[in-house]
């Protein structure tokens, strides 16, 4: 672990600092306004940290080559005219391939102990962690709360979205590097593989690393599809329920819902809902459940339950002699639904007839 040790500075150089800073404090007071500080900041008693000054050290990785990190800060106005800087993001550049595969970590400190990391992210996370994949950088574990950006092949910048860390509380800031570990596959932007638990806390049957479009709309990316447990309702097993109300019978949900590509069948379930069909149909009672604190689960249409039927093995456990229902509807008065048997699609089944009911999601 490399550490970052600010020294102190000259006396005239703090007296115009300070003066400066409450210049610059008076200016900015009525709004927020982030910044580089490039001068040194009095702090803590006399200790001193550098935002806005690149500082080499060596890490792990780099072997002889430094590296240069920023510490940069934001002045947010809290209220009235009183406001503070705080620890906001930093910048990471001259960083050799040899580091390709690596973690990199960036902790804080204050001058007490210097020993206890401060907490400078999503409320008390104290490392912030960056995945160097090849020269493409993206946020590492426990990321949730750090938004990472490349600027080259061997530099890249990483801000805090609401930071947390005063800069008066900052003494040193520390950069390590570490063999990459792997987001797990419940956690934001985690990598998966079938069969994984998902952050719905179903299993994954579905994988497509490219990307498809998905959401409501489908105006999003994923690369994952997930399945509900079997227990998902409450019972030991998946619910019967029909396509739609019978108030509904003779009536399409529309050409413009009838979309049959990984990822659609939420815009499908919305259609079916949308109509007026309550929680008792089978996009309703989909579209109800709400695993993991997730409320994006929908009913799969054809393909999307013909990718379950082909890896039901991943999944928790499946009817594998009944029919699963689709978002799908083949006329007025017939939906499609998908065989557990043989993963047929039968189109000719009726919409107020029964079919088992299996919410899966979009990630």
């Amino acid at each position: 672990m490399s550490i970052l040790n600010f020294e102190e500075p000259k006396r005239s150089q703090k007296t115009a600092w300070i003066l400066a800073f409450l210049l610059f404090g008076i200016a900015v007071s009525y709004f927020g306004l982030k910044t580089t500080l490039a001068a040194n900041v009095s702090i803590n008693s006399g200790s001193q940290v550098e935002f806005g000054q690149g500082i080499a050290q060596t890490t792990s990785c780099s072997g002889s080559q430094s590296i240069i990190i920023t510490p940069m800060s934001s002045f947010t106005n809290s209220g009235g005219s009183s406001g503070s800087f705080k620890f906001s993001s930093f910048k990471v550049s001259n960083i050799p391939s040899s580091c390709y595969g690596y973690d990199f970590t960036i902790s804080a400190y204050d001058s007490v102990t210097g020993t206890s990391p401060l907490g400078i992210f999503n409320t008390s996370s104290t490392a912030a962690t960056i995945y160097d994949n090849s020269g493409s950088f993206s946020t590492g574990i426990n990321g949730v709360g750090l938004t990472t950006s490349t600027i080259s092949s061997n530099s890249f910048s990483a801000s805090f979205d609401v930071p947390v860390s005063s800069a008066s509380a900052i003494y040193k800031v520390t950069i390590q590097s570490s063999l990459h570990t792997p987001i797990p596959c419940a956690q934001v932007n985690g990598s998966c593989a079938l069969g994984d638990v998902g952050p719905g806390g179903g299993n994954v049957f579905y994988i497509n690393l490219s990307g498809f479009s998905c959401g409501p709309t489908l105006n999003l990316t994923c690369r994952y599809l997930e399945a509900a447990p079997k227990t998902w309702s409450g019972g030991s097993n998946d619910p019967q329920n029909i396509y739609a109300d019978p108030a509904y019978q003779n009536t399409l949900i529309g050409a413009t819902a009838q979309t049959n590509t990984i990822g659609s069948g939420y815009s499908n379930s919305l259609a079916i809902i949308n109509q007026g069909n309550g929680t008792s149909t089978n996009a309703g009672a989909a579209r109800n459940y709400s695993g993991g604190g997730k409320n994006d689960w929908y009913l799969g249409n054809i393909v999307e339950m013909q990718q379950l039927f082909a890896n039901k093995s991943y999944v928790s456990t499946v009817n594998n002699s009944t029919i699963y229902a689709t978002s799908y509807e083949t006329n007025t008065d017939k939906r499609h639904v998908v065989s557990m048997v043989d993963g047929g699609d039968w189109y000719g089944h009726s919409k107020f007839a029964l079919a088992d009911t299996r919410p899966i999601r979009a990630f």
